[in-house]
């Protein structure tokens, strides 16, 4: 007889979709969707006399902690555009209120000089920041925009001009690139016993996830997909996912 072997499992792996690495991400697990009809046993005793089972669903679900541009908008259906470092100049903000944000449509960098003037034509004044006189906060620059304290010699309803810097940044338009799919290969090892497991999905179609934006814990989301037939694999191959497992 075989000698019989008992293998436990503990695991990791580097997950490649569409040939990109996903960065670090904590689990992958492929589950079924099973419909299962039976015939019940009429001959006494109870149970069943026969059964059989439909697969309705193949899924694969990854836990990602790598929460780059490429896979935060993968958890959310988004279109990516990059935007290269720029200058806004001269942008109106209407204070509609004290202590209220005046949201700008980019990043500021609040690193580099930030300008403040009021709408005068043809030429703007200036604002300062903090009044050289009395101290007086006039504005506060925050990267979503500005807000103007209730001391401020600007008053509500006027309109102010802004004029920063734009840092190199990328902007995501959620749920617009629906119907996503591509290959997943996950190269794996049991860390018990250094054995490999390579397994190769034809076809994962993601979907939505949503974000964290925010969490005192380290971000671990799980983003969930079917795996769907490739009816290019010929008899006795499977049309959904294979595995290679060393000896």
């Amino acid at each position: 007889m075989p000698e019989k072997i008992t293998e436990t499992f503990k695991g990791s792996a580097i997950i490649y979709y569409k040939g990109r690495d996903m960065g670090n991400c904590s689990s992958a697990e492929i589950t079924y969707e099973v419909d299962t009809q039976v015939v019940p046993n009429y001959r006494g005793g109870g149970g069943n006399f026969d059964a059989d089972d439909n697969i309705t669903a193949v899924n694969l679900s990854i836990g990602i902690t790598s929460l780059n541009i490429a896979n935060t908008a993968l958890l959310n259906a988004a279109s990516v555009t990059p935007i290269v470092g720029s200058t806004v100049t001269a942008a109106p903000l209407t204070v509609t209120a004290y202590d209220r944000l005046l949201s700008v449509e980019h990043i500021i960098d609040t690193a580099a000089t930030v300008t403040i003037t009021d709408d005068s034509d043809p030429t703007p004044v200036e604002i300062p920041r903090v009044d050289p006189d009395d101290g007086t906060i006039n504005y506060i620059v925050t990267p979503a925009g500005i807000i103007v304290p209730p001391t401020s010699i600007i008053a509500e309803d006027d309109v102010i001009l802004i004029t920063h810097s734009v840092p190199q940044a990328y902007i995501l338009e959620a749920l617009q690139t629906f119907g996503e799919e591509g290959e997943i290969v996950i190269d794996g090892l049991n860390d018990r016993n250094g054995k490999r497991r390579l397994i190769r999905c034809w076809r994962w179609k993601p979907s939505p996830t949503g974000l964290s934006a925010i969490t005192t814990e380290f971000a671990d989301v799980a983003v969930a997909g079917q795996l769907l037939a490739d009816n290019t694999k010929g008899a006795g191959k499977s049309k959904f996912w294979q595995a290679v497992m060393t000896a």
